[in-house]
């Protein structure tokens, strides 16, 4: 597991504190969090865009089969 140190401001370093301890959680698991969900948004999002930009290049009738194909390109990568 890797280690990081992270230099923040007090008031965000004091309101990180304060929704790890709503939380019931450490304040190592609170960020891990946070920052879990962060990059699971970016994630979320980016696939969003792929399947718009997928939707307006392929005609209705052909868009279920553009997108099995772009999955099997995933599960091989």
């Amino acid at each position: 597991m890797a280690r990081m140190t992270l230099r923040l401001p007090n008031s965000l370093h004091d309101r990180l504190t304060e929704n790890a301890r709503r939380e019931g959680v450490s304040m190592n698991q609170y960020v891990v969090f946070a920052l879990g969900r962060v990059v699971t948004s970016d994630e979320l999002a980016e696939q969003r865009a792929g399947f718009e930009a997928m939707l307006r290049r392929y005609p209705h009738e052909e868009a279920e089969s553009a997108l099995r194909e772009m999955l099997a390109q995933r599960a091989r990568a």
